[in-house]
């Protein structure tokens, strides 16, 4: 990872971290059967209880997502208040993900789909197969996902509910689609990044270096950074010289300058990129700056005070010192001069 990447934050949680999110400057944390939502600084803001563990979380920038145990929750992404009550399936979802122009769509631990409007009212339900994961939108209709087999498969969902597999070649891992563009890993271990369509790529690029499996990966301003099945943060592509960095087991991004990262068991780091970092320790040093100068006032206050009880109780010389150390020359020539009358 570049030097300049620095942890703004960090918390150790109780309970299991099942997912975590990016909401802008701000993050969403699930551990056990609390959801938590944290400001840019790390404090927190509001926490939701669940009767069982939460295990998927997204959100639309108004409300939120919560998958947990075999139910759909959606809560206010700003208060974490919910909205209508849950919705339930036998076996429960295994993901979801949110709509374009609104809603969301769920997979099941089976061969289904299920369309929801913003608010969690049911619209319709599918079956397109088993599907390994849903990884992100081509345009508002077409969706695309991983199936069973590793396979990429174009969900159209609107009109005849029609799909297609893009290839017959079968990934070991795909990543989300972000900002159009994906990684995806050959059984080989050989890792690619592209930019899919509805037919098959407009680009596909091998990305140098051998040896990785990634877990996660996530999109910034920089680039692709990705989670390896060591745990290790580590920056593409990857080099001879690629610092690892101990992370975790989840990664997120709010796509720009900001990633979050966790431990299974409780460890949840933001990182910021390097502008970020840099403002950071400005700010840092205004702040220490501003309490060197508050202290310094505050201890000049006090010799003060004690150089006018100096020169109250007739202690002219201690007096004289004290105000000498203040840079008051007009009350150290009046108290010479004073002193002096006494001599006389």
């Amino acid at each position: 990872m570049s030097e300049d990447w620095e942890i703004s934050w960090s918390h150790q949680v109780e309970g299991r971290v099942g997912a975590i999110c990016c909401v802008g400057e701000d993050s969403l944390i699930a551990a056990g059967n609390i959801v938590r939502r944290l400001n840019s600084d790390g404090d927190f803001i509001w926490r939701r209880e669940f009767s069982f563990d939460v295990y998927r979380l997204a959100h639309d920038g108004t409300n939120m997502a919560v998958l947990a145990g075999s139910a759909f929750f959606i809560l206010d992404l700003s208060t974490g208040e919910p909205i209508g009550e849950g919705r339930s399936v036998a076996g429960g979802f295994r993901d979801v993900i949110v709509r374009p122009g609104g809603g969301w769509v769920l997979a099941d631990r089976g061969d289904h789909i299920h369309l929801f409007n913003r608010r969690g009212r049911g619209i319709r339900r599918l079956r397109p197969g088993s599907l390994m994961k849903m990884i992100g939108w081509l345009d508002r209709e077409l969706l695309l996902a991983q199936d069973a087999d590793g396979c990429m498969r174009a969900l159209r969902l609107g009109g005849d509910d029609a799909q297609r597999k893009i290839e017959s070649i079968r990934w070991s891992w795909i990543s989300e689609l972000q900002e159009g563009r994906l990684v995806v890993q050959k059984i080989d271990g050989s890792l690619y990044e592209g930019v899919p369509n509805p037919f098959g790529w407009d680009q596909l690029e091998r990305i140098p270096g051998d040896g990785l499996i990634p877990i996660s990966a996530a999109w910034t301003g920089e680039g692709w950074w990705t989670l390896d099945v060591s745990c290790d943060l580590i920056r593409l592509p990857m080099s001879d010289d690629s610092i690892r960095h101990p992370a975790g087991d989840l990664l997120v991004s709010n796509k720009v300058d900001r990633m979050l990262t966790s431990t299974r068991d409780g460890l949840v780091r933001m990182w910021v990129a390097p502008h970020l970092a840099s403002r950071r320790r400005l700010l840092f040093e205004e702040i220490a700056t501003g309490e060197i100068r508050r202290l310094d006032w505050e201890q000049r206050q006090v010799i003060f005070e004690a150089a006018r009880d100096a020169e109250e109780n007739g202690m002219l010389s201690r007096a004289i010192e004290l105000y000498d150390s203040l840079g008051r020359a007009d009350d150290v020539h009046r108290l010479i001069s004073l002193r002096e009358g006494y001599d006389e």
